[in-house]
Formats: C-alpha cells, sequence, structure tokens
C-alpha cells in the first residue's frame, strides 16, 4: 500500500470514497465533474485499508492539488464534460454558488 507514514483513514473515510467511487468514474472524471464543489480536500492525506480506494483517492488529491504530471481540470472537463456541462460549471464558478 501507500505511504506507511500516512496516518490510517477511519472505516467513515474508507466508506465516504467508497460512495464517491460508487458510480464507476475515475479520479479523473470524479474531479472534471465535481472539483468545483469542492472547498478543501485532504482525504489523500491517509492510508486507506483497501488498495483501490487508496489508488483513487490519492490520484484525486493529485489532481485536486494541481500536483506536477496531473492533469489539468480543463484538459479533463474538456474530456469528460459536454459544452453545456462545462457552461453550466463556469457559471456556477462565476456566481459564487459553491
Amino acid at each position: 500500500m501507500g505511504d506507511a507514514k500516512l496516518p490510517l483513514a477511519s472505516p467513515e473515510m474508507e466508506a465516504q470514497v467508497r460512495r464517491m467511487m460508487m458510480d464507476g468514474v475515475s479520479p479523473e472524471e470524479y474531479a472534471a465533474r465535481w472539483s468545483h464543489t469542492i472547498a478543501a480536500f485532504s482525504m489523500h492525506g491517509y492510508r486507506y485499508q483497501e488498495p483501490g480506494v487508496e489508488q483513487w483517492v490519492h490520484r484525486l488529491g493529485e489532481i485536486l492539488a494541481r500536483l506536477p504530471g496531473a492533469p489539468s481540470l480543463k484538459d479533463l472537463r474538456a474530456k469528460y464534460l459536454t459544452a453545456a456541462e462545462r457552461k453550466a460549471i463556469e457559471e456556477e464558478e462565476a456566481s459564487g454558488e459553491f
């Protein structure tokens, strides 16, 4: 698994990540669709019991933190979202709704 120095996620955190993964979307698509609703994200700073959960949430954290090598949200939105979906997100961001 991941970095042994990281604290272990609680069962509730692990369940929350599983719910985020429930629709079978990749971390890239999740970020494209929902990053504008996330004010702060720290779930990638933990170890998880399930390797697949840990991999998924750590990748999402890389994207949201805009770490070197991670794809940009603009590129991900262009890949995963329709023009109408991108426009709706831009409007939500401009309005400060999220």
